[in-house]
């Protein structure tokens, strides 16, 4: 049971690997017996105390992909890990807001049954914390679980990859980066990586440059698993020679020889770091910059939002975003309105229309992510985002572990925000059954409920 909420999960993140692997014994003898499995933080307890018992602290052992700490961990991150705060706009803009309440009677479609299920079932067994749905310019539903509130901040997990590539595709209509340039010409510090020395921007953008890392998160010698210890989360052996810090080591990773830069597509957290240090050199500022400035200062923000730091005091672009439900509302109405928010084009229209196209979608039916809800060869991966190609349910988003989810379908002018703490990173179970919950409220919104 506790081995399957360490599973590999499809979207790859760094954080899959959590400490918990090298402390299976001891964190399983500890964990605290659960009569529901749904719990809530508060029912089951957690951090409560002076100090809380034992088998109820969240600390860095647990905190990261352990079921049930995550229930709490998730909405506290910044109490475990270092992190740097990302400053509000100066004047907040309100959210419109016109609950429609037919959404709560809808039903969804439970993957394993096969049969609807009210959406409280839903929320429930997909360990929602908080769902809010927007159309056009309005939120139409909010649901909040698990102590979270429109205001309380929540790890996003990958989701944080698809403002890196969203930062990448700006700094390209800048005309600061093309993606036709070799990642070298930026980065000359990876000529000696054969992942990244004759890959493309736009390869490592869209995630086909071939690159031999294996996230195999049980394997104690997998790429995962050195590139945790690189980074502080996990604590190497003094036999072992690792690289001071995550730009020596993404230097040094190796190409996978089966396939070749552009063939396929193929989900590895370390490009998302090189993508963000592509742009950092680029453009001359950091993603903490371009959070504030470009889009969070425009978008008049209000919550707390805060990026997670490895030991060196560096942004891990391939997780660690933490922000508000209604802040990320604000950033999906403005990804719904070709990038305009408040009056203002606060992104190129031209970037959210890029997006919305998708990549190649043979790159990704040939790659290791078709399988499942995505394996039905109508999904591409453009800059860092998901893009779905069904007819009549076209969407790009973003996509975290553990559910975290920023849902954008342009063509019913429809968007979903979805934080979660799944006690599993990924499976299709929970894929489906996302997908079948967004498609039902978009068919209600879009048609009226059938």
């Amino acid at each position: 049971m506790f081995i399957a909420y360490l599973r590999k999960s499809k979207h790859g993140f760094w954080f899959s690997l959590t400490l918990s692997i090298l402390t299976l014994g001891s964190m399983q003898s500890m964990k605290p017996v659960i009569a529901d499995e749904y719990a809530t933080a508060e029912e089951l307890e957690l951090m409560q105390g002076f100090p809380p018992p034992v088998d109820k602290r969240v600390d860095r052992s647990n905190a990261l992909f352990t079921s049930p700490y995550n229930r709490w961990s998730y909405q506290n991150m910044r109490s475990i890990y270092p992190t740097a705060g990302i400053r509000n706009a100066e004047v907040a803009v309100p959210v419109k807001t016109e609950i429609d309440a037919g959404i709560e009677h809808l039903k969804v479609i439970n993957p394993d049954t096969g049969k609807p299920v009210d959406m409280e079932i839903y929320f429930k067994e997909t360990y929602t914390d908080a769902f809010v749905v927007i159309k056009g310019d309005t939120i139409v539903f909010e649901e909040f679980l698990n102590g979270m509130t429109a205001d309380q901040e929540h790890q996003m997990m990958s989701v944080t990859k698809s403002f890196a590539g969203l930062f990448g595709l700006m700094a390209a209509a800048e005309g600061k980066l093309n993606e036709d340039d070799l990642v070298v010409k930026y980065v000359p510090e990876l000529e000696q990586s054969g992942a990244f020395a004759n890959a493309t921007v736009g390869q490592v953008l869209d995630m086909t440059n071939s690159l031999d890392f294996s996230e195999d998160y049980a394997d104690p010698t997998s790429g995962i698993v050195q590139y945790a210890k690189v980074l502080g989360f996990i604590e190497a052996t003094d036999d072992e020679s690792l690289a001071d810090n995550i730009y020596d080591y993404l230097a040094s990773l190796p190409k996978d020889f089966d396939h070749e830069h552009g063939d396929i597509f193929h989900y590895q957290t370390p490009k998302t770091d090189v993508v963000n240090w592509v742009t950092n050199r680029a453009t001359g500022r950091s993603f903490q910059q371009d959070l504030y400035d470009k889009l969070w200062s425009k978008l008049g923000t209000d919550g707390s939002t805060y990026v997670l730091l490895d030991k060196s005091g560096t942004l891990f672009a391939g997780g660690g975003l933490n922000a508000t439900p209604k802040d990320l509302a604000r950033f999906a109405i403005m990804m719904l309105n070709q990038g305009e928010f408040n009056g203002q084009q606060v992104v190129p229209a031209a970037v959210v229309r890029e997006l919305a196209e998708g990549g190649s979608i043979e790159a990704f039916s040939n790659g290791t992510e078709s399988k499942g809800v995505m394996g039905n060869k109508d999904w591409s991966y453009r800059a860092q985002w998901w893009v779905r190609h069904t007819p009549g349910h076209e969407a790009f988003m973003a996509i975290g572990v553990n559910g975290q989810w920023i849902y954008i379908d342009p063509t019913r002018n429809i968007a979903i925000i979805k934080q979660s703490s799944q006690p599993v990173s990924s499976d299709n179970f929970y894929d489906e059954y996302n997908i079948n919950a967004f498609d039902a409220v978009i068919t209600y919104l879009n048609h009226g409920q059938e």
